[in-house]
């Protein structure tokens, strides 16, 4: 069959938003789309992160036919993937359109509810479902027997059993790369040493449970990893057919298990895989020899969720961390001569400005590199956001709009911490940080290429953009 695989545009204006204008290979439908490639099937992909990719080119492409059209969507592109789908019908009246990703995951039915042109919607993990139910579909079977899909019955929208999380994680293939237009992705400033960058992620899942984090619904609380020979195995792939200089590993805890870091660390030695990579970690699952092992096979730059600089806060979370240990981190990667960045939630629920301000006196304390300040997002679907509906009065302006998910808006209002404070304190931070003259000095000595200059003046520039 002929598939259309869909990422869709995403309503952010980046006179309001500073990452707005960022992009990064979509790895989920990658992997849908290297499934269905090798079942057979003429695979397209259409990625409106692409700044050509516009309307106008995605009306065009919808002229060349398709039997499938299927649509990652994630909360924020929920509606425009409602309208792309009604373009999408309108241009082919045939063809069966299948909704999956996230937003599908957390709440499934939701989209068959609002649009009656969505024919299937898969729920968590895509890569055996979407396979089996292409296949009921070119043979024209009941689809009742496929896991994990939600579809119109004679009754009303049917459910089908939840499918198991896939096990080993090896067994799946890699992302099919070569369908995408991986020079034309645009990295964050600040976020590389060297093009061209690439993206894997090597683990599925988290096995902390931090109450913001949507995480534990979608994989179900379960940390899945890839071992590491079929990590190294794709890292060679993306350094010798796609040009990879550096990877970004996009896992939410990369040092989740030591025992595999010294082993990937080890093959990637032993095998001479020679690109730089960029991971994320939690400050509690490093040590300084881990940090050592890691810069000797190429880490270059780690980010921490450190969110807070008081202890108290911080068990709130229910990240499990403390001050004293981002501390340690932070002091062992920059030891290990490696690139630390730090991330950091304002307005969380019991936050007050005395806590507020100790985060922002951490985070200058720390010999950071590159910082993020968020305001709290209380994600669909996770701990926090039920706590806050039951506790703090609502910001009904943005709350319930599924556009806006995004760290520079205030959600939930708290006596302890008033709006204007808040407002104030967001659009300070960054320009307290990053326009210290040490910390400028330290940036400049740093540059090593025209792209690093590039993307720092275009980090500076966001900087002086920062409001809420």
């Amino acid at each position: 069959m002929k598939i259309l695989l869909v990422m869709p545009y995403m309503d952010f204006d980046d006179t309001k938003y500073l990452g707005s204008g960022d992009s990064a290979f979509p790895i989920g439908l990658g992997y849908i789309a290297s499934v269905l490639e090798k079942s057979g099937h003429d695979v397209k992909v259409f990625d409106f992160q692409i700044r050509t990719n516009t309307l106008v080119e995605f009306d065009r492409v919808l002229r060349q036919g398709y039997d499938i059209v299927g649509f990652s969507v994630t909360t924020v592109t929920k509606k425009n993937t409602l309208r792309l789908v009604f373009r999408c019908r309108q241009a082919l009246p045939e063809a069966k359109i299948i909704v999956g990703g996230a937003y599908p995951t957390v709440y499934p039915k939701d989209l068959l509810e609002n649009s009656e042109d969505i024919d299937f919607e898969v729920t968590g993990e895509g890569e055996i479902t979407i396979k089996e139910l292409m296949e009921a579909i070119d043979s024209g079977t009941d689809t009742c027997a496929v896991r994990g899909i939600v579809y119109r019955g004679g009754n009303g929208l049917v459910q089908t059993e939840q499918r198991p999380l896939i096990a080993p994680l090896d067994s799946i293939d890699f992302p099919a790369h070569h369908l995408f237009q991986l020079d034309s992705y645009v990295p964050p400033p600040g976020m590389f040493f060297r093009l061209p960058l690439r993206h894997m992620i090597t683990s599925r899942g988290c096995p902390f449970k931090c109450i913001f984090c949507d995480d534990r619904i979608i994989w179900r609380g379960k940390c899945r990893l890839r071992s590491a020979t079929n990590i190294v195995d794709e890292m060679l792939l993306l350094k010798d057919r796609y040009g990879a200089k550096e990877i970004h590993f996009y896992d939410d805890t990369f040092t989740v298990s030591k025992d595999r870091v010294y082993r990937l660390c080890e093959l990637i030695r032993e095998r001479r895989v020679g690109t730089i990579w960029r991971c994320s970690s939690r400050v509690d699952t490093v040590d300084e020899n881990m940090l050592k092992t890691m810069y000797a096979a190429g880490c270059r730059s780690i980010s921490y969720g450190i969110e807070s600089g008081d202890d108290e806060i911080l068990k709130k979370m229910g990240k499990e961390t403390t001050v004293q240990q981002a501390k340690d981190a932070v002091r062992w990667t920059n030891k290990a001569k490696i690139q630390a960045k730090g991330f950091f939630m304002l307005n969380f629920p019991g936050d007050t400005i005395e806590t507020t301000e100790k985060t922002i006196a951490l985070a200058k304390e720390l010999e950071l590199d590159f910082v993020g300040f968020n305001l709290t997002i209380p994600h669909h679907g996770d701990r926090l956001r039920k706590l806050i509906e039951g506790t703090y009065k609502i910001n009904e302006n943005v709350y319930y709009d599924d556009t806006s998910r995004l760290g520079n808006e205030i959600y939930f209002f708290q006596p302890s911490l008033p709006a204007e404070y808040l407002k104030a304190t967001y659009s300070r931070v960054a320009r307290e940080f990053y326009l210290r003259p040490r910390y400028i000095i330290k940036m400049l000595l740093s540059i090593r290429n025209m792209e690093m200059l590039k993307s720092y003046i275009l980090g500076l520039i966001r900087v002086f953009k920062i409001r809420v």
